[in-house]
């Protein structure tokens, strides 16, 4: 049985990782290609469904984790 990702989870892990590498919402944004409002959406957990995969990817990618980091419910190092 497949699990669920909890969206708000993954969104403080992407803040979390986004201050912790010093960028601003909109850094991020247009390094992966996404609106700072879609960011922020993803960020709050407000986004149905998840983000698509190939969006997350962009996101660690920019962050410079893995994207298990993203999808796993273990807290942040």
């Amino acid at each position: 049985m497949a699990r669920k990702i909890d969206t708000r989870i993954m969104g403080l892990k992407i803040a979390y990782y986004r201050k912790k590498r010093r960028m601003t919402q909109t850094e991020l944004a247009e390094k992966v290609n996404i609106s700072t409002r879609y960011l922020s959406k993803i960020e709050c957990g407000q986004v149905t469904n998840c983000a698509s995969f190939p969006v997350l990817n962009r996101i660690s990618n920019a962050l410079g984790i893995g994207i298990e980091q993203l999808l796993t419910t273990e807290t942040v190092d």
